[in-house]
């Protein structure tokens, strides 16, 4: 029996590109007991993809998916290849996949696992579509509280022994590095990340303290300001491993998002590599690190005293650090282990 890993539509699997939901599934690919059995699906046709068994099913030059939609397009053709042998058919962050594949393989065993907000999404926005997937999904998994809660709100019930959270998770160091009078900002350089907060603080903070730097890794799409700083080192989209040794160098990471996070892997990767994070109060941000400093107000000044005090008292950032570290619970090989167990059960 083989585990078919299905993508969203637009999701890159590739080292340079890859978001959250890829760099989960290339764990799971890497480390699981199973790996042998999983094959993964996404619609790019990629030169270097994350792992192996990286199946593509690329749309480019077939303009007959206008006709069904890109998204029936893009699952009709996983379809096709898939074995039609019973198998799991593991669905990320795209419910509206389960009633096509529940309606054409009902044989299979169905996995739906929610990275964001299901009230967003189409095929779990309303209460029917939600209690439609319970009745009919083997497996439910969401990546923070948060985003569970968000599944059950309106619905006559709060839980189910269908769903269970299980939380992204990355290797992490076991002691402190030798770390460097650096802050760093990872993501995208729009508000909802609010980098415009972070952007008008950032300066004012390495002019009072000129022996900081920080490190800005991320881009966007829409315009952005660009800092003039010698301070300021912009990287763009790095590869996970570099951006993983601008953590493990740096003494403070700063997520400030605006918009409620599902969870948020950035803080995450942070506090792995024992950064003093500055967090913002925003969906599951909060599940994220025991020992984060959280931002009462997603604001400059809050922001910016923060910063300052945690920069101008060593033995604090000494305190965090080690506490993040010590207590970080959100170990990869957890995350694996808890997937393994639903897929044995599954098998």
């Amino acid at each position: 029996m083989n585990i078919n890993i299905i993508l969203p539509y637009k999701e890159n699997y590739s080292e340079k590109l890859a978001g959250a939901v890829s760099l989960l599934v290339s764990e799971v690919k890497k480390k699981s007991k199973f790996k042998k059995k999983i094959k993964i699906y996404g619609s790019l046709n990629l030169k270097k993809p994350l792992s192996k068994n990286y199946i593509a099913c690329d749309l480019s030059g077939k303009p007959f998916y206008y006709l069904f939609g890109k998204t029936n397009y893009y699952l009709n053709t996983i379809k096709k290849k898939i074995s039609k042998k019973i198998s799991i058919i593991e669905i990320h962050n795209r419910p509206q996949a389960v009633y096509f594949f529940l309606k054409n393989n009902n044989y299979n065993r169905i996995v739906l696992y929610f990275h964001n907000d299901p009230l967003t999404l189409r095929g779990s926005k309303y209460v029917y579509q939600r209690i439609y997937l319970l009745k009919n999904v083997n497996k439910i998994i969401f990546v923070s509280e948060w985003t569970k809660r968000q599944f059950f709100k309106d619905l006559p019930i709060k839980d189910s022994e269908r769903c269970s959270i299980i939380y992204p998770g990355s290797t992490f160091s076991k002691k402190i590095t030798k770390k460097k009078n650096n802050i760093v900002f990872a993501g995208k350089l729009n508000e909802s990340k609010g980098y415009n907060i972070f952007s008008n603080v950032i300066s004012e903070i390495l002019k009072r303290n000129k022996s900081w730097t920080c490190d800005i890794v991320g881009d966007d799409p829409r315009p952005y300001e660009k800092l003039n700083n010698p301070q300021i080192c912009y990287h763009g989209w790095l590869p996970y491993e570099k951006t993983m040794k601008i953590f493990e160098k740096s003494k403070i990471a700063v997520i400030p998002s605006t918009w409620e996070e599902p969870l948020g892997r950035t803080a995450i990767e942070a506090a792995s590599r024992g950064c003093v994070s500055i967090i913002s109060k925003r969906g599951g941000l909060v599940e994220t690190n025991r020992h984060g400093l959280f931002l009462n107000y997603i604001t400059k000044g809050e922001l910016f005293n923060n910063l300052s005090k945690i920069i101008n008292s060593p033995s604090l950032i000494n305190f965090y650090s080690k506490k993040t570290l010590q207590e970080f619970k959100h170990s990869i090989f957890k995350t694996i282990k808890e997937i393994d167990i639903i897929y044995k059960k599954l098998l």
